[in-house]
C-alpha cells in the first residue's frame, strides 16, 4: 500500500508542476494582455482579455508564487516518508526531521498568504471596492502543531529502535 501511496504522489508532483507552469504561463500572459489593452498577439494567435483588471492577474500570480512551492515541497516530504514505510522502516532518524520541515513549509505558506493578502490590499488596485479579506485557516495551523508533535513521536520512535539494537 505504501508502495502505490508512494507512486501516487509522484504523480501528484507531477501534476502539481505542470498545472503550476500552465497557471503561471496563463495568469501571465492575462496580465501582458491587460496591460496592453486587452490584446495579446501571438504569431498564428490573437487572444483578448475583457473586464479583468491587472492587478486582479497580479493577485492570481502572488497567489499562486506562494502556493505552488510550497505544496511541491510538502508532496516531495512525503514522498521520502513514504518510500521508508514502503521498504519497511519508516521509524528511521530522517522523518521525524521531514515531518518538521512539512510543518514549517505550511506555516510559512500561511506567513505568506497573509503577506501576499496584506500587501495586495496596499499596494495592487484589485479593479473592486472591496480589498481581500485576511482569513486565518484554523486547520493548516492546527495541521502544522500535529505535524510537529508527529515529528517528535518519530524522533522518539527512532531513538527507541536505536537503543533496543544496542540491546541484548
Amino acid at each position: 500500500m505504501a508502495a502505490v501511496l508512494s507512486m501516487l504522489m509522484q504523480v501528484v508532483i507531477w501534476i502539481a508542476v505542470i498545472c503550476g507552469i500552465a497557471a503561471f504561463l496563463l495568469i501571465g500572459a492575462g496580465l501582458i494582455g491587460s496591460l496592453n489593452g486587452g490584446v495579446i498577439r501571438i504569431p498564428g494567435m490573437e487572444a483578448y482579455v475583457e473586464g479583468v483588471k491587472p492587478g486582479q492577474f497580479v493577485a492570481g500570480l502572488a497567489s499562486l508564487v506562494v502556493f505552488a512551492p510550497g505544496i511541491i515541497y510538502v508532496c516531495v516530504q512525503l514522498r521520502r516518508i513514504l518510500s521508508t514505510l514502503a521498504a519497511g522502516d519508516p521509524f528511521v532518524p530522517q522523518n521525524g526531521p521531514r515531518l518538521t520541515r512539512i510543518a514549517i513549509a505550511i506555516a510559512l505558506v500561511e506567513l505568506g498568504r497573509y503577506l501576499t493578502v496584506i500587501l495586495l490590499n496596499s499596494f495592487v488596485d484589485l479593479g473592486t471596492d472591496q480589498p481581500l479579506r485576511l482569513s486565518i485557516n484554523l486547520a493548516a495551523w492546527a495541521a502544522v502543531v500535529a505535524l510537529f508533535i508527529l515529528a517528535q513521536v518519530f524522533r522518539e520512535g527512532s531513538r527507541l529502535r536505536e537503543e533496543e539494537k544496542m540491546t541484548i
